[in-house]
């Protein structure tokens, strides 16, 4: 059996302009498939040059025009919204001031999402979850889960999905901010192997003017690194959330697909972190997979999705 997905793309993102005065902007398809913004003004032209726009990239997975009778096929979007908090007049010149009013955008971005059509949404930097995308998308067809950010952000990962299309069996949150404990975990593995060397080198009357691992993970310790980049216990609490969930497609095959949404951390100069990130969600995804396989009896497929904040080429 052949999973044919039909998955478009948009990142980095930008924010969603409505039609307002004479500003517009259209989302179009070009003969090769791909889907774009394109966005038209009207009056006296501008002196500032066009911004760069940006496309959906469609991604036909299967295996081309050879027939194939057995084939499940569904549409899924992932899309870095821009969350409203991260909106700011001046990092989109080029934009509008009420284009970049929640009121503008939120009604804007709806429509795009509708237009588009998708049985799953995959959706990074979702902000008012409750008070809009939740009831809206409903109003539309569509079931959510969601997952927000650690600490004080208050942005986060969603998954729409269609609920003619889907139905949901498990879902599992992802915690970036875990890794901490994780590597704490490892050093004090570490710690206590050292501790044990030093005391049996002392002839078990403890080491002399030496500072222990286990005193550099006590409390008091973590407050005076607070805010060191270099402690990997700051480094790695970005705050960043991933979320997995398993899905049954209605007919006909009734196939379990596991979907992955995740927003890994932005700077370029961090790629250590986007690294620990990465390799923290295939290890969790891979634990999901498990379980989905041995409580669903069933050979799930797998779809991870989401804003990686890399491109082809960085150092990480």
């Amino acid at each position: 059996m052949l999973i044919k997905t039909r998955s478009l793309a948009l990142t980095p993102c930008l924010p969603v302009h409505t039609i307002i005065g004479s500003v517009s902007s259209k989302l179009k398809m070009d003969r090769s498939g791909k889907m774009s913004t394109r966005t038209s003004t009207g009056g006296s032209s501008s002196s500032k040059a066009a911004p760069t726009m940006r496309e959906f990239v469609r991604v036909d997975g299967g295996a081309g025009t050879r027939s194939q009778p057995e084939v499940i096929k569904f549409r899924l979007v992932s899309y870095n919204i821009l969350a409203q908090v991260y909106v700011k007049s001046s990092l989109f010149p080029h934009s509008p001031s009420p284009c970049l009013r929640w009121k503008a955008r939120s009604q804007a971005i709806l429509t795009l999402l509708k237009n588009l059509g998708a049985d799953f949404f995959c959706l990074q930097e979702v902000d008012e979850y409750d008070s809009f995308y939740k009831r809206n998308m409903e109003d539309h067809g569509y079931s959510s889960i969601y997952v927000q950010r650690s600490g004080q952000k208050r942005d986060g990962c969603g998954i729409f999905y269609k609920n003619n299309c889907a139905e949901f069996l498990s879902k599992e949150t992802i915690e970036y901010n875990d890794l901490v404990d994780v590597i704490q975990g490892e050093t004090s593995l570490s710690a206590d192997k050292q501790n044990e060397t030093l005391t049996n080198t002392n002839n078990g009357a403890g080491p002399k003017n030496v500072h222990c691992l286990d005193d550099l993970l006590s409390d008091s310790s973590v407050k005076e690194h607070h805010g060191d980049p270099n402690d990997p216990r700051v480094r790695l609490k970005r705050d960043c959330v991933g979320i997995m969930a398993a899905f049954k497609l209605k007919d006909p095959f009734h196939h379990v697909v596991i979907l992955a949404n995740t927003h890994l951390y932005w700077d370029p100069e961090w790629a250590d972190v986007k690294l620990a990130q990465a390799k923290y969600l295939l290890s969790r995804l891979a634990q999901f997979k498990t379980l989905v396989t041995d409580k669903f009896e069933c050979t799930p497929s797998l779809i991870l999705s989401g804003d990686f904040n890399s491109t082809p080429g960085d150092k990480g």
